[in-house]
């Protein structure tokens, strides 16, 4: 699958660096937030107060543009990675045997060309893209949490492997039954 990605690169990469900094965005704004609560509000500092709202609001715009750029150009590399694939299944198919297609139904085929290839792309694109959104926001989240109150981090670390074990659990389970 990544050998499709190659072509591609500079829009994987645009996708990545975009969802690097939103992911960074999102974990400023709780630090920005309590530090203007406690520390500029109540010492008066109203000037600077307003300016790092600002610098906030500068950013949320910068986040809004980004997701842009993350839905708009991530799933452009997703469509081009898909008609990567659909071109070689399509040549492949050409160059089967007759008997293949006599024992298989098209209406079979068709949907695994349609369906199923569309759902790997959708994994393509979305999955790294969420994998390091999600793996930044946790890891920050865990750093904030660490400098502000490391004996709630401490049980929160504790907490995350066993819903990690849960969830997956439950996904497999989940998973059968659908199928």
């Amino acid at each position: 699958l990544f050998t499709y990605f190659k072509p591609h690169r500079g829009l994987f990469i645009l996708d990545l660096v975009c969802a690097t900094v939103v992911a960074l965005i999102d974990l400023a704004f709780p630090l920005v937030t309590r530090k203007s609560m406690y520390d500029l509000l109540p010492n008066q500092q109203y000037r600077t107060f307003f300016i790092v709202m600002g610098v906030m609001m500068v950013a949320f715009i910068v986040r809004a543009l980004l997701y842009y750029v993350i839905s708009y150009w991530g799933h452009t590399f997703g469509i081009l990675v898909e008609a990567d694939i659909r071109r070689d299944l399509f040549t492949h198919v050409q160059e089967l045997d007759v008997s293949f297609f006599d024992h298989n139904r098209t209406g079979q085929l068709m949907s695994r060309l349609t369906t199923d290839l569309f759902e790997i792309t959708e994994l393509a694109h979305h999955g790294p893209e969420d994998l390091m959104i999600s793996l930044l926001t946790i890891v920050g989240a865990l750093a904030v949490m660490f400098t502000i109150e490391w004996r709630l981090a401490l049980v929160v670390c504790v907490i995350l492997p066993i819903l990690l074990i849960v969830v997956i659990t439950r996904r497999r389970k989940m998973s059968r039954v659908s199928r």
